[in-house]
């Protein structure tokens, strides 16, 4: 039997792009030349491929929407104790329309546990050097704030048809500050230097598009006019540089985008890779 939410596999030239509408509407694998540049496996949702984070990104405090007056609650049970990517990291897309060759779009509601409705439309296009992603998130009715971003896993070593290829990955994020991050892994508003070592931290004020570069192999280059990375490196098969248009919490730090009918908020990511050595 067939699932009923196929994958949608996009190819141009040597690269392919496998789209998953049932897992979260996520970029589950690109390849080029049969060489994975993103983890097309892990731990549970949130851990593999490229999902977008809809309608907020990273972590919402306790789970709790302060709008309008009111605490509004919002699922934990990802990452307790707060909410965490917004609402459809497991949710079923649908195919927006019919998918050519190297290009589709997929569709879903923002779901029941979004007390504003809405609705978020993720489209993925393909070319033979890079991959293009443009997240919308629309409003029915009633505004209301959000975030949006790409969540892309990067393997720390690269594999291919014969094996493990290149040098291990390096991370190369050029930017002015980062927010201090709290025990709760929440930012405290402060802006501090980018320290060394391991990050699993939002940086502002990004000078240059962010490399993800595995030295003798490939690089990944990636655009976006989102003004928040979040950078992470603390785990062991991956790392992750994810551009959001507002930074964790910013749902009630006011760092968002008010969404109302007819004037969505549109965020745009292109990754560009190109071969090393």
């Amino acid at each position: 039997m067939a699932p009923s939410h196929p994958l949608v596999t996009l190819r141009a030239g040597p690269a392919e792009a496998v789209l998953d509408p049932g897992a979260g509407g996520r970029i589950a694998a690109l390849r080029v030349d049969g060489v994975d540049l993103l983890l097309t496996r892990g731990d549970g949702p949130l851990t593999w491929g490229a999902y977008p984070m809809v309608p907020w990104a990273g972590r919402l405090r306790d789970g709790l929407l302060r709008w309008d007056g009111t605490a509004l609650a919002l699922p934990t049970d990802l990452l307790p104790p707060h909410a965490i990517h917004g609402t459809l990291v497991e949710a079923a897309w649908e195919i927006g329309g019919p998918a050519g060759d190297a290009a589709a779009v997929l569709e879903a509601p923002l779901g029941t546990t979004w007390p504003f409705g809405g609705r978020a439309v993720h489209r993925v296009t393909l070319t033979d050097e890079s991959l293009a992603a443009t997240l919308e998130v629309h409003a029915d009715a009633r505004p209301f704030p959000a975030i949006a971003g790409w969540h892309p896993w990067f393997p720390r070593t690269l594999r291919g048809p014969r094996g493990a290829m290149g040098d291990p990955v390096e991370v190369d994020v050029r930017a002015s500050g980062m927010l201090r991050r709290g025990d709760d892994y929440l930012p405290t508003g402060e802006v501090v230097p980018v320290p060394p070592g391991p990050l699993d931290d939002c940086l502002v004020g990004v000078t240059s598009a962010p490399v993800v570069r595995w030295p003798g192999a490939f690089e990944i280059t990636i655009e976006s006019d989102a003004a928040y990375w979040v950078v992470y490196t603390e785990h062991a098969d991956g790392v992750c540089v994810e551009p959001q248009t507002g930074p964790p919490n910013g749902l009630n730090t006011g760092d968002f985008t008010l969404v109302e009918p007819g004037r969505p908020l549109i965020a745009s990511m292109t990754l560009r890779w190109r071969r090393l050595g």
